[in-house]
């Protein structure tokens, strides 16, 4: 099942074409901030994207983009 948002690339948190770094990176931003993160990624094979989920939902702008949920946090 896929869920797909739109996010301003420019308000990620961090990237990473590996799966398990962009993961850990997402568990210590997680662990730090105390709010919903989640790990997308445009199309397979392009880099993951990591956005604070209120933050990033909250500045949706006319550069939005599609992205697919690949993992809730």
């Amino acid at each position: 099942m896929s869920e797909n948002i739109f996010f301003n690339p420019g308000d990620s948190i961090a990237s990473d074409f590996d799966f398990n770094k962009a993961y850990v990176s997402a568990q210590i931003y997680r662990h730090k901030a105390e709010k919903p993160v989640l790990i997308v990624q445009e199309k397979d094979g392009r880099p993951y994207f990591i956005f604070d989920e209120d933050a990033a939902i909250d500045q949706e702008t006319d550069e939005a983009k599609k992205f697919s949920v690949i993992k809730k946090i």
